[in-house]
């Protein structure tokens, strides 16, 4: 038996009463009328009394009630014994499994957690071993189960709320496993989670050994209702040469209650630019979009974020808000090329976002060296190559990471390209090759592993197959094929030249060699040609907590470099490590050891599906994995019970109190109908 609050029972010191009442009660003498005392004779004498109780049913009852009194208000609850009535004889070798992912941060779901662990491994006998996993996307435990309670419980005690996503078969896996290891005659796996149902899948092949014993926790909130911001677009603009943002965000209620008027506030490193209020109803989505602002002059820290409810990872959405993005491109065509020459070019790139294109027709034969100084990406679009220091000028541009794109058309002639200009290509080439007597040739064979192509690498995702060449010129070109026709000449060609690169595509980006330019294909694969030829590598506004900031192509962070956490840990990266976990939600800084200024900002939110908090049976996973081979093995699911909860379903204090009142109406009516000289104490003279 325990008491919720065992304080009171220093009230059973009120037992002293009863008694006290008992012993030093006298009866009323009665006076009897006499009218002298002169004829009566004085004689000394000497009297004594001793007080004993007398009704002791009297005493009985008072006494019960008080000791009534005080247990009720002691609130007495009784052990579950069904747990101890069931299990076998011998030792155990139990695996406690304990949730940590983002959904147990609901409510005090984690609090009751981790109670519920302590008292799964409080109960374990000293020849039972006891292991502890918490696990969320992956699994991690103490070790093999162990005879060392206070190993066990001192990693609960460390233990602490993740932001992961919920996946159930990797820690009943570790389970299994561990199981199997095991030698003891009784094992048992103690599931502690919030049973999220997007965390199984029937696909997950677990099973564990025959003859476990599974028992579920379950502190899941069947009527949870949470409002989240699952995703941030951030779609740009130009006004007077200023680029601006337009901030949109996603906001959810995952519950039965509606959220009216709830405030969403924009903030920009740390300042709020930016309010509205939104309604949402019960189970619906919204979109709050702000007014536009123009684009901070260099990294910063931008969140989206609502009022904290009783899920509070989920209410706050970080991101990055990067100047610049947009790709300079220069389009070099020949001075007898027709206007509309760069026509599909130069519109198809203009439609083009994330990034954008700014693009820039200019005669060949005018091209000079300043040209390239905003680094663009230089398209010779059918026209010669610059020669003299334009040309030398162009080459050291592309050995210093610049992209040159080389379109071969009609006005595109071997004899232009010699000397210097002719290293640039992957080879040479001839005159062109007519295909207009077969109705064209076609694209045959695609690189899909290459950036170029592997936008396409999906099903229904592009068809090349319809597109038809009707003259392209042959290029010798033994390495870096990325296209062929379907007669296997090259249609698309790398060259690496330094840290750039050189890509010559055989036919027209218009529709006087070709009908490409006419195919739903064109717009996308001329955004990634181009994208690619330029290096650009798109900076991910924000990242999800599990996956992974790669620093490998940032020349600026070579060497060891600092990370910081959002939680302010601080931890150095050795030279030979390139990549940072993304744990928790929040920004990452990573700085250069010199210099200390932050060269790397990196925003990490929690995964969207942590905030769909439907619940999954226990039964249906405890079926799952204890089905088909596994008759021996036994499955429950009960509650995570506090002592609060079990008090309070018990209520044993109603009857406690009851019965007290009970015994103290018996006792009044008792005491009134006995004599007054027998209800107190009994006197005997000597």
């Amino acid at each position: 038996m325990g008491f919720l609050a065992p304080a009171f029972l220093a009230g059973l010191v009120a037992l002293t009463v009863p008694v006290l009442i008992h012993l030093t009660h006298r009866p009323r003498s009665e006076t009897v009328p006499f009218p002298s005392l002169m004829f009566l004779q004085r004689i000394p004498f000497r009297s004594t009394r001793r007080q004993t109780l007398r009704h002791w049913l009297l005493f009985a009852l008072r006494s019960a009630a008080f000791v009534l009194l005080a247990l009720a208000f002691a609130r007495p609850f009784f052990e579950d014994s069904s747990r101890a009535a069931v299990l076998s004889s011998g030792a155990r070798a139990r695996i406690v499994l304990l949730d940590r992912s983002g959904s147990m941060g609901y409510g005090d779901h984690w609090r009751r957690g981790v109670e519920a662990a302590r008292r799964s491994v409080a109960e374990l006998g000293p020849q039972d071993r006891a292991s502890l996993v918490l696990f969320a996307s992956a699994a991690e435990s103490t070790g093999e189960p162990t005879a060392d309670r206070a190993r066990v419980t001192a990693a609960l005690d460390a233990a602490r709320l993740g932001a992961g996503v919920t996946r159930y078969a990797p820690a009943l896996r570790m389970a299994a496993e561990m199981l199997e290891a095991s030698t003891l005659p009784r094992r048992e796996v103690v599931l502690i989670t919030d049973f999220q149902k997007n965390g199984w899948e029937g696909a997950d092949d677990v099973r564990l050994p025959a003859g476990t014993t599974l028992t579920s926790v379950d502190l899941s909130d069947r009527n949870a209702s949470d409002v989240a911001i699952t995703g941030v677009d951030l779609n740009r603009d130009y006004e007077l040469g200023r680029e601006r943002v337009v901030v949109s965000a996603r906001l959810v209620n995952k519950g039965p209650r509606a959220a009216d008027g709830l405030e969403v506030a924009l903030d920009v490193d740390g300042r709020t630019v930016r309010q509205q209020k939104v309604s949402l109803a019960p189970n619906t989505s919204a979109t709050a979009t702000f007014d536009p602002f123009p684009l901070p002059t260099a990294a910063s820290r931008g969140t989206v974020r609502v009022a904290p409810d009783s899920l509070p990872q989920d209410d706050a959405f970080h991101f990055v808000l990067a100047p610049g993005g947009d790709v300079p491109v220069l389009v070099l065509q020949g001075s007898r090329a027709p206007d509309r020459r760069s026509l599909y070019l130069r519109h198809a790139l203009a439609i083009g976002h994330r990034p954008r294109f700014r693009v820039e027709v200019k005669d060949a034969a005018h091209f000079a060296a300043a040209d390239l100084e905003p680094d663009p990406v230089v398209v010779l679009n059918d026209a010669p190559p610059p020669g003299g220091a334009a040309g030398r000028r162009l080459r050291e541009f592309v050995e210093k990471g610049g992209g040159l794109l080389v379109v071969l058309g009609d006005q595109s002639v071997p004899s232009a390209w010699q000397g210097d200009s002719a290293g640039l290509l992957p080879g040479p080439f001839a005159s062109a090759v007519d295909r207009s007597s077969d109705w064209g040739g076609t694209l045959a064979y695609l690189d899909y592993v290459h950036p170029v192509f592997e936008l396409f690498r999906g099903p229904r995702s592009g068809d090349f197959s319809s597109a038809r060449f009707f003259r392209y010129r042959p290029l010798e070109a033994k390495e870096g094929v990325l296209a062929r026709f379907d007669d296997g000449t090259v249609a698309l060609a790398e060259k690496k030249i330094g840290q750039g690169h050189v890509l010559v595509w055989t036919s027209t980006l218009d529709t006087f060699w070709n009908d490409l330019a006419l195919q739903p294909v064109f717009l996308p694969f001329l955004h990634q040609l181009v994208r690619h030829t330029a290096g650009h590598v798109e900076t991910r506004p924000w990242y999800t907590v599990g996956e992974a900031l790669d620093l490998s192509a940032d020349a600026e962070l070579a060497g060891e470099v600092a990370v910081i956490a959002p939680s302010g840990e601080k931890w150095r990266l050795p030279a030979d490590r390139r990549g940072v976990e993304l744990t928790m939600p929040g920004f990452y800084e990573v700085r250069r050891l010199q210099g200390g200024e932050a060269a790397r900002l990196a925003a990490v939110n929690v995964d969207a599906s942590e905030s769909d908090l439907a619940a999954l049976d226990p039964e249906e996973l405890a079926g799952a994995v204890t089905q088909a081979g596994q008759g021996r093995t036994t499955r429950r699911a009960e509650a995570a019970p506090t002592t609060a909860d079990k008090e309070g379903h018990q209520a044993l204090w109603r009857y406690l109190l009851m019965a007290a009142l009970l015994f103290l109406a018996v006792e009044t009516v008792l005491s009134n109908r006995l004599p007054a000289s027998r209800v107190g104490s009994k006197g005997d003279r000597t």
